[in-house]
This record gives structure tokens, C-alpha cells and sequence, in this order.
């Protein structure tokens, strides 16, 4: 629980994306309901294409580490 073995962030920032891009949805159908086929409900899609792009370099980050935390623990075996 108290160890660093296993990171909890990536967990944190999986839902974070989610939410996010949940709510700009909800904000694009919104704006194209309200206001018929605008520029802001489409600017709402790319931002979630963003959102999505912003996560992700993010998640790789995470994800370099794990894998250099196995090559550490592989070349420990060695």
C-alpha cells in the first residue's frame, strides 16, 4: 500500500479522460442541438481529439518507466 511497486496515477488519469472527454461530448451535442451545426460544437470534438492526444504522451510516460523498471529488473537476474 505504502510502496511505489505500483502507481496509482495511471489508474487517476484513465478517469480523468473519461470524464473529460464524456463532458465534451455532452458539450458538442449540446452546442449542435442548440445552436444547429456550429464552429463551437465542432471545436468541442477536436478538443476531445486533444484531450485524448494530451493523455495519451502522459500515459507513455508511465509506461517508459514501468518498462524500464523491468529491464532494471531483468538485467539484476543477469
Amino acid at each position: 500500500m505504502f510502496g511505489f511497486d505500483k502507481l496509482i496515477t495511471p489508474r487517476i488519469i484513465s478517469t480523468l479522460y473519461i470524464i473529460t472527454v464524456a463532458l465534451l461530448a455532452i458539450s458538442a451535442v449540446l452546442t449542435f442541438f442548440t445552436s444547429g451545426f456550429s464552429a463551437a460544437g465542432l471545436i468541442l470534438l477536436i478538443m476531445a481529439v486533444f484531450a485524448r492526444i494530451f493523455f495519451e504522451c502522459i500515459m507513455v510516460s508511465f509506461k517508459n518507466n514501468e518498462y524500464l523498471r523491468r529491464i532494471a529488473e531483468a538485467l539484476e537476474k543477469n
